[in-house]
């Protein structure tokens, strides 16, 4: 979409992700390789008490999903960065996951070409607890 098809209020709703086990210690193996999101024995002794998901885990495979909806699509000049990410409740495997994408401000730039949208995050998970927010700025076509 397109900067000016954007009102701050807008909310975007993901589909419900599901996260898996072997997925999860996949992406921890590759990108985040801490114990208690590797090793589910050792896990059992941490402050969890069981195996969690990294947290960028659990960002990046909602985002990928609100991706997938299309909602920034072609119009979408690239991120401007993240200006705040808050992990608030571990992830564990075969949790749902579902995220709210909500424009929260948006400003036009002074070439009145391009825009920039911000977002504010919320990731809830089945028991409707926050797992994480995340505020994010997007550079937009107009």
């Amino acid at each position: 979409m397109k900067f000016d098809e954007f009102t701050i209020g807008d909310i975007y709703k993901t589909n419900e992700v599901i996260t898996d086990k072997n997925d999860m210690m996949e992406y921890a193996e590759k990108y985040d390789p801490q114990y208690f999101h590797l090793d589910e024995e050792a896990a059992k002794e941490s402050p969890f008490g069981s195996l969690i998901a990294s947290g960028f885990y659990s960002m990046n495979a909602v985002w990928a999903n609100f991706i997938r909806m299309d909602v920034l699509g072609r119009d979408c000049l690239g991120g401007l960065g993240i200006d705040e990410i808050k992990w608030k409740v571990p992830v564990r495997p075969n949790d749902t996951l579902v995220g709210e994408y909500t424009i929260t401000d948006k400003r036009l730039l002074s070439d009145k070409q391009r825009g920039i949208v911000s977002l504010g995050v919320s990731i809830k998970n089945q028991e409707k607890q926050e797992v994480l927010t995340v505020k994010t700025k997007i550079l937009l076509a107009v």
